[in-house]
C-alpha cells in the first residue's frame, strides 16, 4: 500500500541484475566497490545489542567511526555525505586534519575524480561512467545533495569563482529530455524537489517539457535492469510521488502509474525474500541467497532504503519488515571491522536512517524526505 504521507519529518534539512552503481576500477574491487583502499581495522566486535533500534544505532555508530579521507575518490566522499549527512567529516592523513566534506568540496579542495564546469545554462558535475572514481549516472552527486538538503544558496568555487548550488539545480532541469536516451532516475528527485512537481520548462534543445512528462518517461522505463536492480529508479520515483500527493495531488493519470509500479515492486520485494526472513539478494529482480557479504549488505541495503521512504508507517513496523532491516543490521555489525562497499554501504545507512526516523520517531539532524 502506498498513500499520502501524513507529516514530513525535519522540514528544514533533512549486482546481479542489471547495470550495478558500484563501479569497478581502482584498488581490489574498485573504489567504486567500496572502501576497501586502505581502511584500518577498527575496534574488535562487542556482544550485540539485542533491541532492532540499538542495533540500528550501532551500525550508524560504525558507520561514522569509518573514517572518510581527503585522499578517497569523489564516488566516496559523495556517498559519505548522502549516508552521513551534511556533517560528514574528512580526515587528512597526511595532516590529522577533520573538515567538512561539503565545504572541502565546496572550497574546491583537490579530490580524484570530481570536476565542476560551466555550462550555458548553469554548472555540471564531470560523469565517469564505470570509473569508480567520479560520478557514475546523470546529475547523481546534485540529487545526493538535494536529498540532503543543501541549499541552493550554498556555494561552490569553480574555476576561482563562486557560484550558487542553484546553478547545478537548473542545468539538471536544462539537460532533461524525453526524447533521447537519458537516465533521468535522478534529475526527476531534482527537479520536482527544487521546482515543483507541477513545473514546465523548455529545455536546452528547445523542447517544451512538463514535469508529468519526465516523471512518465521514467515511470516507463525498465526496473530489473537499471542501476543497482532498479532501486535508484524506484526512489525518484517514490520520492516525488510524495511529493505530488503531500501537494494535494491526486493519483490519476500517470500519477497512479506512478502509485501502481511502486505497489508492484513493493509485493515483489516481500514475495522474494528468504525463508529466514532476509531479503533476495538479486534485488527485486527474484528470489536470492548469496552468502556473500558485500552483495546481501549492497541489495539489501538499496531495497531497505528504498521501503523505507515507500512503504507507510504501518508497514514499516511489520514483523516481516523489521526482519529483513534486522538481518541488514547485523550483516553490518558483523562487518564492522571490515572494508565495505562504499557506494552500498552508505546507500544503507541512509536507509537505515530512514527507517530509524520513520519507525522509532527519532529526531535526525540533516535528514529530509517527503
Amino acid at each position: 500500500m502506498i498513500g499520502k504521507r501524513l507529516f514530513r519529518w525535519l522540514p528544514v534539512v533533512l549486482v546481479l541484475t542489471g547495470i550495478s552503481c558500484a563501479p569497478q576500477e581502482e584498488g581490489t574491487r574498485g573504489e567504486g566497490r567500496g572502501a576497501r583502499e586502505e581502511q584500518p581495522h577498527h575496534r574488535a566486535p562487542e556482544p550485540g545489542p539485542t533491541s532492532l533500534k540499538d542495533r540500528i544505532d550501532a551500525a550508524l555508530d560504525n558507520a561514522r567511526q569509518r573514517p572518510l579521507l581527503t585522499t578517497h575518490a569523489f564516488w566516496t566522499i559523495f556517498h559519505g555525505i548522502l549516508g552521513l549527512g551534511l556533517d560528514a567529516m574528512l580526515l587528512n592523513p597526511d595532516t590529522g586534519e577533520h573538515v567538512k566534506a561539503i565545504g572541502y568540496i565546496c572550497n574546491g579542495g583537490p579530490i580524484r575524480g570530481l570536476d565542476f564546469f560551466p555550462t550555458p545554462d548553469g554548472r555540471d558535475v564531470r560523469t565517469m561512467i564505470g570509473s569508480g572514481v567520479g560520478q557514475g549516472h546523470q546529475d547523481q552527486f546534485v540529487a545526493e545533495m538535494v536529498q540532503r538538503g543543501l541549499p541552493a544558496d550554498r556555494l561552490f568555487r569553480v574555476n576561482g569563482r563562486e557560484y550558487p548550488f542553484a546553478d547545478f539545480l537548473r542545468q539538471s532541469r536544462a539537460r532533461a529530455r524525453v526524447t533521447t536516451d537519458q537516465e533521468l532516475s535522478w534529475t526527476m528527485l531534482i527537479i520536482g524537489q527544487s521546482f515543483g512537481t507541477d513545473c514546465s520548462w523548455t529545455n536546452a534543445a528547445g523542447e517544451k517539457l512538463t514535469f508529468e512528462d519526465v516523471v512518465r518517461y521514467e515511470v516507463h522505463q525498465p526496473i530489473e535492469s537499471a542501476a543497482c536492480g532498479g532501486t535508484h529508479r524506484l526512489f525518484g520515483l517514490t520520492w516525488v510521488y510524495h511529493l505530488h500527493r503531500a501537494r494535494d495531488g491526486q493519483a490519476v493519470g500517470v500519477w497512479k502509474e506512478v502509485a501502481d509500479k511502486i505497489e508492484h515492486y513493493q509485493q515483489l520485494a516481500r514475495q522474494y525474500r528468504n525463508p529466514d526472513g532476509s531479503l533476495s539478494t538479486a534485488y527485486l529482480g527474484g528470489p536470492g541467497n548469496s552468502p556473500d557479504t558485500q552483495l546481501r549488505i549492497g541489495s539489501w541495503g538499496h531495497v531497505v532504503e528504498w521501503l523505507s521512504l515507500a512503504l507507510t508507517d504501518q508497514e514499516l513496523a511489520e514483523p516481516w519488515m523489521q526482519e529483513a532491516v534486522n538481518h541488514l543490521v547485523l550483516a553490518i555489525l558483523n562487518s564492522r571491522t571490515d572494508p565495505i562497499d562504499n557506494g552500498a554501504f552508505y546507500h544503507a545507512i541512509h536507509g537505515l536512517e530512514i527507517y530509524r526516523a520513520r519507525v522509532f520517531h527519532t529526531a535526525t539532524p540533516g535528514l529530509d524526505f517527503p
